[in-house]
């Protein structure tokens, strides 16, 4: 009888104490996190001089957009913070908010449409590659 109720005890301690997988599903990235990293948009004319347009997004929701200008001048770069919104039926939108006292070709407080993959980024009627 003894070694019966051992046994039980051990069964039930087994199947009690018995620890299972993790059957969370795991987070999909949604949001600011596809958009993060650094873009580039070549053979554009930026004030008033061909070059590239880099743009960075931090996970921070801050970026910052540089224009490299293909003639040697000095680049130009602007802070912003930007806000991603998912919409219904798929489309995602972009909205700045600029940080400094100028802005380059997007303007503030305008929701554009934007077009996402793992390479690139249509934002308007520029498309970047990331880099």
């Amino acid at each position: 009888m003894k070694y019966l109720s051992m046994m039980l005890f051990m069964v039930m301690a087994s199947v009690c104490f018995s620890a299972c997988g993790d059957d969370d599903e795991p987070e999909t990235p949604t949001g600011n996190s596809s958009i993060v990293g650094t873009w580039e948009a070549e053979d554009l004319l930026l004030n008033q001089h061909e070059g590239t347009l880099r743009v960075v997004f931090n996970s921070n929701s801050k970026g910052t957009m540089t224009a490299i200008y293909d003639d040697g001048t000095d680049s130009d770069t602007y802070n912003f913070e930007y806000i991603i919104r998912e919409k219904e039926g798929g489309n995602t939108t972009i909205e700045l908010i600029w940080t400094g006292t100028q802005y380059m070709i997007y303007e503030e407080k305008i929701e554009y449409n934007i077009s996402i993959t793992p390479s690139r980024l249509s934002w308007g009627n520029i498309t970047y590659t990331r880099k």
